[in-house]
């Protein structure tokens, strides 16, 4: 591994332990994608752990929601994490779906594998921010079947569902029509 290369805006200890919880939650995440944009070649775990010293299972915890929203790619390397950035190359803005209770958002991103078309999936916080949940990388090699496996699902096992009204991600069932007629 090459050295790492740290922001600037970096907290001491002392500081960062002087952060209500809710901060010190957004600072270290906003530290990690600075620590993951500077070093496109990967990170570890140790390696940040051992420049920041904020701690081993504290910097794995933010580096796993990192990787499962999709901000960055993890790659096992034997026994050892190694998380990649994921460049922003086009925001696909003309692509994102809104719905009731969800906010899907795509973008076409880069790191050392390759390509990578991106969907995360958002929710408002307590501050009406859209926040990243949960992500999907899906590689431009392999994106042709992934979204024909798409079409597949719909059209073989979502086509049962037709009787029913979906609403954000849940399946409502339309109200049975009754058999009885009124005034009887």
């Amino acid at each position: 591994m090459l050295k790492l290369v740290l922001p600037q805006n970096l907290l001491t200890k002392e500081q960062y332990a002087d952060l209500p919880p809710f901060q010190k939650g957004e600072y270290l995440s906003n530290l990690l994608k600075q620590i993951l944009e500077l070093n496109p070649q990967g990170v570890t775990i140790s390696q940040v752990d051992k420049a920041v010293k904020l701690g081993h299972s504290t910097i794995w915890h933010h580096l796993e929601n990192l990787a499962d929203s999709a901000f960055c790619l993890k790659m096992e390397r034997g026994d050892t994490a190694v998380y990649n950035f994921n460049k922003i190359v086009h925001a696909l803005e003309d692509t994102h779906v809104q719905g009731k209770f969800y906010y899907y958002d795509f973008d076409l991103v880069e790191n050392i594998f390759g390509k990578f078309v991106r969907m995360q999936i958002k929710q408002e916080d307590s501050s009406g921010n859209l926040v990243a949940n949960g992500g999907v990388l899906v590689g431009t090699n392999s994106f042709d079947k992934v979204v024909g496996s798409f079409i597949k699902i719909r059209d073989v096992h979502l086509i049962k569902d037709k009787n029913k009204e979906f609403f954000g991600d849940i399946a409502k069932p339309k109200p049975k029509e009754s058999n009885l007629n009124d005034g009887e």
